[in-house]
């Protein structure tokens, strides 16, 4: 029986861009050209054109290649030539690459890229051309045009190359991609025809779970958005991974993003995987770790050359590459560790060795920047996006973190800093010192109107972009994207930040808008002096309903989405968005959810309610002695109790959250849950111990919280209120109220963990007892008002007796 021929398809970019890289990683500054930018340069360029060239000439190849193993396989490759004259006797092919740097100071393996585009180009018109006609001429000329934006100039390079050169590079470059692609297939097919037989790896569904992996499931299958507030308990990352790989198998989708704002959820789907693996699921994955924390060069454990600053795991990198990579993808699941392990065996950047991975795997877990992030998102996690679907846990912390995502900051301080590390005479520290400058006369005018009743730091907030403090930006964009062949001397940490600060803001002033405001605040306490300016994103919901709109299907969800149109609205999800709100799997009798209702903790009254919540906390340790946390919503009013407590009960051992608190510190205070059974732990409401941890059993019986959540007053929150009063929402629920009680959620959500806990949840203010909270309390809550301290006493007393 004679073979199928199996057709694979790809652009001449990606094709080149595997088959045809060698040499260093190399990096031109942080960032390159935007889109927008290319599109002008190409169009300047094309409008230029001799009359006989063509424009955005569509070019397709089709090539057989065979396999090692004897298969046959047609590599359909696909393209558009910036510039073509296709003069039969003399054809010329032309690409256009712009550029911030002279083509000279542009890296080899770059130059060399752009030449392999062009090369394969070449070869598909001669091709086409000798299809034909067998007797033309058997060469092409091939040009590549660069264009540099800061000089606004032109510079060439071409050379004549024959049928046969061209044919031997591109088959070449066609055996190593196909060879890649085939491994790749048959691994695929492998994920789908698992996929279809796996079960369940579960004896059964807990409650709420069959209801949330089949709106998962229904959700890819059919192309909508499901938003799914699924208490703790349920089991969320099964209940969205098992049915999102079942979609897989039905060929559905072809690939999972699992999307989490926690190091301890990226853990846990990477677990669930293992699970599924462990049941007969063959499947390929890869979780994305920092760059700050995987990249040497990040992370200050960088063996840099001594002679000009080169990182050794990016010299060579591309060359060594192939073999890293065939070592992962044969791994299956490939882990942070199976990274370090192929970056160190291979020795190349073990970040850098990650982002080549993400295009042949099924199922990427990473952090919400790398789709969201307007700089960091990765190109390799947008394209073919009707085919894939994305899981975004813990979504209730998306509304925050994407308005900074979408924000940047000019810090002057941080600017002098970076400038003192430079050369005086370096242009790039000239730049730096005059956007300082430029800061300074932007914060004099606008700090000339402050705002109303204001005492230092003085703020103000503008609707217009700095105009000078941008054409600054401007300048510094440009020398940094001009640097000297030396320029990898000159990376220090202060460098490097003010780096990504300048073009964060360059970026982000292109989508200043009707939702953002220029914050100004000058520093002057003593001799410290600084001044911070701001482009400040108030609502970021547009630009993920963009971000949203790429995928076929998602599923978000989290343990506290309540009310749900808030964060349907405010997460910017499409308008075919499905709600779902599913029950606790616990036991409403679990919990014993109290309401101190005789306490103010507005700031006007948080001195006077010291001694109240004093005897609320002594009363819930003195029930039943164990383990509890106390939330509070400032440090100062934390401390404040603190001292006091320390004062009226010095048996009672406590332990505080620590102002910016290190990863060791951490790691101590959430040992004493773990060794101890007599600990009251106080905590900041909305902070590192609010949410993403958990105590099972005994190790946490109690969250006492002080406060409904809102926000610290500052200009920024003001802002955001406005916002969304001018949508005609109440600004105070949608900016405060909703997102502050969604941190009490979290925070009750660390007492009942499993099955057979049992805990207190004691929330201590007047407000706690209004109809607007008590709309939004879990059905599972039961809550109970109590009026005093003794009527506490007795409720805890009663409920730890039933136990």
């Amino acid at each position: 029986m004679k073979e199928k021929t199996t057709t694979i398809k790809c652009s001449v970019k990606n094709f080149v861009d595997f088959a045809c890289r060698r040499g260093d990683l190399e990096s031109i500054g942080t960032a390159g050209p935007t889109a927008l930018e290319g599109q002008k340069a190409h169009k300047i360029l094309q409008d230029k054109k001799q009359k006989q060239e063509e424009s955005e000439v569509r070019i397709e190849c089709k090539l057989p290649v065979k396999t090692e193993a004897g298969h046959s396989r047609t590599l359909h490759l696909s393209g558009r030539i910036d510039l073509l004259d296709s003069n039969t006797d003399s054809p010329i092919a032309s690409e256009i690459k712009s550029c911030y740097a002279q083509p000279h100071k542009l890296p080899e393996s770059t130059v060399a890229l752009h030449w392999a585009q062009l090369k394969v180009y070449g070869y598909c018109v001669l091709r086409k051309i000798r299809s034909e006609n067998k007797d033309s001429k058997a060469e092409i000329t091939l040009r590549l045009v660069w264009f540099n934006i800061v000089a606004n100039d032109v510079t060439t390079d071409e050379q004549t190359l024959s049928f046969s050169e061209l044919e031997s590079f591109v088959k070449e470059a066609a055996s190593r991609y196909v060879a890649w692609i085939a491994l790749v297939n048959d691994q695929f097919s492998e994920t789908v025809n698992s996929a279809k037989t796996l079960e369940f790896p579960h004896q059964s569904f807990r409650a709420g779970q069959r209801d949330m992996a089949a709106a998962a499931y229904v959700s890819a299958r059919d192309g909508f958005h499901v938003l799914c507030e699924a208490p703790t308990g349920i089991g969320k990352t099964i209940s969205t991974l098992f049915p999102a790989v079942k979609a897989i198998g039905n060929g559905d989708i072809d690939r999972i993003i699992y999307l989490t704002a926690k190091n301890s959820g990226k853990r846990a789907a990477g677990e669930c995987l293992s699970q599924l693996q462990a049941h007969g699921l063959a499947i390929s994955a890869i979780t994305i770790s920092s760059k700050k924390t995987t990249c040497h060069c990040s992370n200050g454990t960088c063996e840099r050359n001594a002679d000009d600053g080169s990182c050794p795991l990016t010299i060579g990198f591309f060359d060594r590459l192939p073999d890293a990579r065939l070592q992962l993808i044969k791994s299956g699941i490939i882990t942070p560790e199976t990274i370090d392990i192929a970056a160190h065996e291979h020795a190349v950047c073990p970040f850098e060795l990650t982002l080549q991975m993400l295009r042949w795997v099924q199922v990427v877990i990473c952090d919400f920047n790398y789709v969201f992030d307007p700089l960091v998102k990765l190109n390799q996690l947008t394209e073919n996006t009707k085919r894939q679907m994305l899981l975004v846990d813990e979504a209730h912390n998306l509304t925050d973190r994407a308005r900074s995502m979408y924000s940047a900051e000019l810090n002057k301080l941080e600017l002098k800093r970076a400038a003192a590390d430079l050369p005086k005479n370096s242009v790039q520290g000239q730049n730096l010192q005059s956007l300082s400058r430029a800061i300074d006369r932007w914060s004099k005018e606008c700090l000339a109107r402050p705002l109303p009743k204001q005492s230092p730091p003085l703020e103000n907030a503008d609707t217009e972009l700095p105009k000078t403090v941008s054409r600054a930006i401007k300048k510094c964009v440009q020398s940094m994207m001009n640097e000297t062949d030396d320029s990898r001397l000159l990376i220090t940490e202060s460098i490097t930040d003010a780096s990504k600060a300048i073009f964060r803001f360059a970026v982000i002033e292109e989508l200043f808008n009707t939702h953002y405001r220029t914050v100004t605040i000058k520093h002057e306490r003593g001799k410290y002096k600084n001044t911070i300016v701001t482009l400040q994103c108030l609502n970021a919901t547009d630009f993920l309903k963009k971000s949203y709109k790429q995928y076929r299907s998602s599923v978000t969800f989290s343990a506290t989405l309540r009310p749900q149109h808030f964060y349907v609205e405010s997460l910017g999800l499409p308008g075919n968005t499905k709600a779902l709100s599913l029950d606790s799997p616990f036991e409403p009798s679990q919990q014993c959810t109290v309401v101190c209702d005789w306490v103010d903790t507005r700031y006007r009254a948080r001195e006077s309610s010291i001694p109240d919540i004093v005897d609320i906390i002594a009363k819930a340790y003195h029930a039943k002695q164990g383990n509890y946390q106390v939330f509070f919503p400032s440090y100062v009013f934390m401390e404040s109790v603190s001292a006091e407590f320390r004062r009226q009960q010095p048996a009672i051992p406590i332990i505080e959250q620590r102002r910016g608190t290190t990863e060791q510190e951490r790691q101590e205070y959430l040992a004493h849950f773990k060794n101890t059974n007599n600990t009251l732990a106080f905590s900041i409401l909305g902070g590192i111990f609010g949410e993403g941890v958990d105590y099972h059993g005994d190790q946490l019986i109690g969250s006492i919280i002080v406060g409904t959540g809102l926000a610290s007053i500052s200009l920024t929150q003001k802002l955001i209120e406005e916002d969304f009063q001018s949508q005609g929402l109440n600004g105070f629920d949608y900016a405060s109220r909703y997102p502050g009680f969604t941190r009490v959620l979290q925070t009750a959500g660390r007492v009942i963990r499993t099955e057979t806990d049992k805990g207190v949840v004691i929330l201590v203010d007047q407000r706690f007892q209004t109809p607007f909270y008590q709309k939004l309390y879990p059905k599972h809550w039961n809550t109970e008002t109590v009026s005093n301290n003794d009527e506490l006493g007795k409720k805890l007393q009663e409920f730890w007796q039933s136990s």
